[in-house]
């Protein structure tokens, strides 16, 4: 990558909230000044430093009409004019690309909007990426004479727990959005807090004074990265001054944030019927969005020390209920059921009142909102504190938006007494501005641990009494076993951030072939034999071009793959002519 980048910037799409931040070029070992957008909220009148991830997109499917807090207020009035249904509406939409390493991309994948209609996933990101970077140049513009947009070093950040096709499609949407592939890096959100934090000045025990910068060689703390979408945790442990590695595979799962406010949609469902919810949010879709975007704020400001916490209930929901036919049955029975009933009835518990156009809610009550979100998080780390064998963290280290919250700090602290943890101020920011230092020093995580078996499927001599007869192929080469699993590096391995593993060779199988397809593969099993083995799946595939030659078969051709960053880069050198090739995996079916 080229080192004359003067700029560097950094686009964090995260499911709830999102923003950018730059800054210029600086001697890694100081703390650049990291400029943030402010983006003002009609709904709150008030500035963040992230705005709604919820993108608008007009009737083509194309264009982006707006983004943010804009595209919630233009929303807003395009559903009280009674022509929101030609536009589509996206919030939330990160989230859908959370998976297993098994499941297939494609650039065809798609995303459904809030009213259930479909766009494919990489235009919806590839018009919120391309606003958030045009935006951001703007305003360099203004800023800085003469600025070009090859002099800016874009950082995009990821979830550590997403799949390698799911980086890729990511990748993939950003250059569809303008930005170069050689201008390019993705960032990893768990370490980009961490480096961010280590340049903080963050005591890790405010008794003893110790910080986080001034963590001793072989410290370790683990990382817990709450968002809305995901939660991302792993643990590193200080090699240098200046770098970091991680030691364990990252770990983690889909419920965070947002996965409160499932659970109060499931309370609502449970009162008035799944059915009756649906036919609430399609007809009376402003009055959906009101009482969604008042639960968000008392979510977010709730402390569990409140006595009640009382959100709005639309009229419009009450007379949904009203026509409910089950209802209207019961009534003919005498058995009529009122709303105030209704939600004491359901699985949350009778300390639930209603009055006026208020429902309120004891905190013991809006605790249980939170349970599934926090329990799983909590699962998290000690699974992650178990992989240690026995050793232990200086700290535990919470970003990203949902670490604001109270009841997940008290959680945290609750469960693990004897570790200290550290919130710094503004986490929802961290990863954010710790992408922007992160491309100005990329090199700062020297290892990482590889979460999968990675090779690719290859042929080797047929042995009748050691192969399936179903593996059994003829070749120019002879009979051959096809489908190994031919393993470049072993799940659980600590590899250096970038650097070529272990070479292979490998041999084309026909003496007219022009060019050898490698189907890259993963595996949960450290020593998977074949490649159709149950738990083995192809994620990938890369194809190396030949050089002219009157037998291919004679064409050896050594394959290394470098791992530990964001991607996967291969490269093949043809033994014969010397020839090189480099090419990322392109992991989209």
């Amino acid at each position: 990558m080229s080192d004359n980048k003067i700029i560097f910037a950094a686009i964090d799409v995260g499911t709830s909230f999102s923003g950018w931040a730059f800054a210029s070029r600086t001697d890694p070992d100081n703390m650049p000044n990291i400029c943030v957008k402010k983006w003002y909220s009609a709904h709150t009148a008030h500035e963040t430093e992230k705005t709604s991830t919820c993108a608008l997109i007009r009737p083509d499917g194309e264009s982006l009409e707006a983004f943010g807090y804009e595209a919630e207020t233009k929303y807003d009035k395009l559903v009280s004019e009674g022509i929101h249904e030609q536009y589509f509406y996206f919030k939330n939409f990160k989230t859908d690309l959370y998976g297993k390493y098994y499941q297939p991309l494609n650039t065809g994948m798609t995303l459904v909007d809030q009213m259930g209609k479909t766009l494919p996933a990489i235009n919806v990101f590839s018009c919120s990426i391309k606003y958030l970077a045009d935006d951001m140049y703007a305003q360099l513009e203004q800023k800085i004479a003469f600025i070009r947009r090859e002099d800016i070093r874009w950082v995009i950040t990821v979830p550590a727990i997403w799949t390698d096709q799911a980086k890729y499609l990511m990748r993939e949407s950003a250059i569809k959005a303008g930005i170069t592939s050689d201008s390019l890096i993705m960032a990893l959100e768990p370490e980009a807090a961490s480096v961010y934090c280590r340049q903080l000045d963050l005591c890790v025990n405010r008794e003893s004074g110790v910080k986080l910068a001034t963590l001793e060689v072989g410290s370790k703390y683990l990382v817990l990265d709450a968002g809305g979408g995901t939660v991302d945790l792993t643990i590193h442990e200080v090699a240098s001054s200046k770098c970091v590695k991680q030691i364990v595979a990252s770990s983690g799962n889909a419920s965070g944030g947002n996965t409160v406010n499932r659970e109060f949609e499931r309370f609502l469902k449970e009162a008035i019927s799944d059915e009756k919810y649906k036919e609430f949010k399609r007809i009376q879709t402003e009055d959906w969005l009101c009482l969604m975007g008042d639960f968000e704020m008392k979510k977010k400001s709730f402390d569990p020390k409140q006595d009640s916490i009382a959100i709005r209930f639309p009229p419009s929901l009450k007379d949904v209920y009203k026509t409910s036919k089950r209802l209207s049955f019961l009534t003919k029975l005498g058995k009529r059921k009122s709303l105030k009933e209704a939600v004491k009835d359901t699985s949350f518990g009778t300390d639930i009142t209603m009055k006026r156009d208020k429902i309120i809610f004891k905190a013991c009550v809006f605790s249980k909102f939170f349970q599934h979100a926090t329990d799983k998080a909590i699962k998290e780390i000690k699974k992650q504190l178990g992989k240690l064998n026995g050793d232990t963290v200086s700290c535990i280290l919470m970003v990203g938006g949902f670490s604001e919250c109270t009841l997940l700090q008290q959680e945290v602290k609750s469960s693990f007494p004897f570790i200290p943890v550290n919130v710094p101020i503004e986490a929802s920011t961290v990863v954010l501005k710790g992408a922007v230092v992160y491309g100005n020093n990329p090199p700062v995580i020297s290892e990482r641990v590889v979460r999968y078996t990675y090779g690719v499927s290859a042929c080797d001599s047929f042995i009748a009494d050691a192969h399936p007869i179903e593996k059994r192929l003829v070749t120019d080469t002879g009979v051959v076993c096809k489908d190994i699993f031919s393993i470049h590096v072993q799940r659980g391995e600590l590899v250096k951030t970038g650097e070529p593993q272990r070479e292979e060779r490998y041999y084309p199988q026909y003496r007219n072939q022009k060019s050898v397809t490698f189907d890259v593969c993963a595996s949960k099993l450290p020593n998977p034999r074949y490649t159709t083995d149950k738990d083995c799946h192809i994620i990938g595939k890369v194809v190396i071009h030949l050089s002219e030659t009157d037998d291919a078969r004679r064409n050896e051709v050594i394959v290394s793959f470098a791992f530990g960053g964001t991607e996967v880069l291969v490269t093949a050198v043809e033994k014969r002519t010397g020839r090189k090739v480099k090419t990322n995996v392109s992991f989209l079916e």
